[in-house]
């Protein structure tokens, strides 16, 4: 393992950076069933937790775990370039995880809503880069459980014991902008786009700049990524699809949430670690000396 320490001196916290032994699977319902309560379970729904969820579990959006939260101000004012980031390191957010009561060693079971933008990716993906050593994807997500007639609760999250959740940052799951500056300078790393491809071509999300593609990357929509009962696709249908032949990828999106779910499937099917490009087209398209393509790849 290869690491060093960032020592944060205007807070007083120290950081590790690593490169650290993790473990990221796709489970089943039944799995988690026998687990339940040795397991943190983190659910990752914008809707629906209150109506329902794993007893247990601990609601989370995307959107408070973010450097800069999403909201209709920043996009009147045209302020949306950090809206995908991860949150800056140090106590507060460690604290925040802990609160969740996630520890390092302990599992973390992520779920979402089948066939949805991938949240349950982007938080999975986060867990790992701060440095969990086993996460978890529920395979169809909350309807899988359902499915089985297991227990559900209703209403808020209930409390839990505090975590024991040390911050050590996986620098290899995280791409900037000056990463993908470079693989594109040195055409050194492939670049999958997980937006749709309407987007691909041109089509503006919330905030974004301006339209089309990083030039040189494939467009791999985050929808083929389900299958139509809402479970994962298989190793060998994400394999033909993703085409990797080299270099790991680098992933994108509009804000880092589909792209995760794309990076997170890659290591678990395929065994890749891709890195997740987190500011992606919010921050890219923000600067207009940045490239961007709005034709199909290749022609």
């Amino acid at each position: 393992m290869i690491s060093s320490t960032l020592i944060l001196l205007s807070i007083g916290y120290t950081l590790n950076i690593a490169h650290s032994a993790s473990t990221l699977q796709i489970i089943d319902a039944e799995s988690l069933h026998s687990r339940l309560g040795e397991v943190s379970v983190i659910d990752t729904r914008e809707e629906g937790f209150e109506a329902a969820h794993i007893p247990g579990s601990q609601s989370v959006d995307w959107k408070d775990w973010t450097l800069k939260k999403p909201n209709l101000i920043n996009y009147v004012l045209g302020n949306a370039k950090d809206w995908g980031k991860v949150p800056l390191p140090g106590m507060k957010l460690q604290k925040r995880l802990e609160s969740l009561g996630l520890s390092n060693e302990k599992e973390i079971v992520v779920i979402g809503k089948p066939s949805g933008w991938g949240e349950e990716g982007r938080f999975a993906w986060q867990f790992l880069y701060w440095g969990a050593k086993k996460v978890s994807l529920l395979d169809g997500g909350i309807d899988s459980w359902t499915a089985k007639h297991y227990a559900i609760e209703k209403g808020k999250s209930t409390l839990v014991s505090k975590g024991n959740f040390k911050l050590e940052i996986d620098t290899q799951r995280r791409a900037t902008t000056a990463d993908v500056e470079l693989a594109l300078k040195r055409s050194s790393r492939p670049l999958l786009d997980a937006r749709s491809p309407e987007e691909f071509l041109g089509k503006r999300e919330t905030a974004q700049k301006r339209g089309g593609h990083i030039p040189g990357a494939r467009s791999l929509p985050v929808a083929l990524l389900y299958e139509a009962d809402g479970k994962f696709i298989a190793a060998d249908k994400l394999k033909k699809l993703a085409a990797i032949d080299g270099p790991s990828p680098i992933t994108y999106c509009v804000g880092g949430v589909r792209s995760a779910l794309l990076a997170v499937l890659i290591e678990a099917r395929l065994g890749i670690i891709a890195a997740n490009y987190d500011a992606s087209m919010w921050e890219w398209s923000d600067d207009p000396s940045r490239p961007l393509m709005s034709t199909p790849a290749g022609k």
